[in-house]
């Protein structure tokens, strides 16, 4: 008897483990989603202070002064945006600017701000007048990138709404034919 019930304890166990396992899978997989989906708005918020004369750091450091201030007026919170408060946090501690960013993008594990880290850690330490063309084209790319995304969950979408749309196709036949067949009948 407490041979067997040592058993299920262990298989219980052993589920409770894998179904956390899985849950902690899932929210990993919602947090790139999410930062896939930012990325764009990042790349064009950081374009436009870069344009506007801002320096790297300054605009990184606007943007998060701006994510933090939505944050304190109840805003959602948004993992892309901050892993990039946490670089602006590490750079006035006193962490290099190409540091901080180079863990920015390891931080996120997202292949885009991997890249993005790459291209604003050159500026930093190389002083890349290119700067400005290589954030147009990639945020040309990412543009494309969130439409493709766009269209690939509405297609999504539309294919798990099929299977209510034809019951409830059935639902209104089975409303009109009853009717019908009931005057027949009589």
């Amino acid at each position: 008897r407490e041979f067997s019930g040592q058993i299920i304890l262990d298989l219980i166990k052993r589920r409770e483990f894998t179904v956390k396992a899985r849950h902690m899978q899932t929210r990993k997989k919602k947090k790139k989603q999410e930062e896939k989906r930012k990325y764009p708005e990042i790349l064009q918020k950081i374009t436009l202070y870069l344009e506007a004369g801002l320096t790297v750091r300054a605009a990184v450091n606007k943007i998060a002064e701006d994510y933090e201030q939505k944050r304190k007026k109840g805003a959602k919170e948004h993992a892309a945006y901050e892993e990039l408060l946490i670089a602006v946090r590490e750079i006035r501690m006193g962490v290099s600017e190409g540091a901080a960013y180079e863990k920015f993008g390891k931080r996120t594990g997202v292949r885009e701000y991997i890249r993005l880290s790459t291209f604003l850690t050159q500026n930093v330490k190389k002083g890349s007048t290119m700067l400005l063309q290589q954030l147009h084209e990639e945020a040309k790319e990412a543009e494309e990138m969130r439409m493709r995304n766009a269209r690939k969950l509405c297609e999504e979408a539309s294919t798990k709404l099929l299977l209510p749309m034809i019951m409830l196709l059935l639902v209104v036949m089975i409303l009109i034919m009853f009717p019908a067949f009931s005057n027949v009948g009589v």
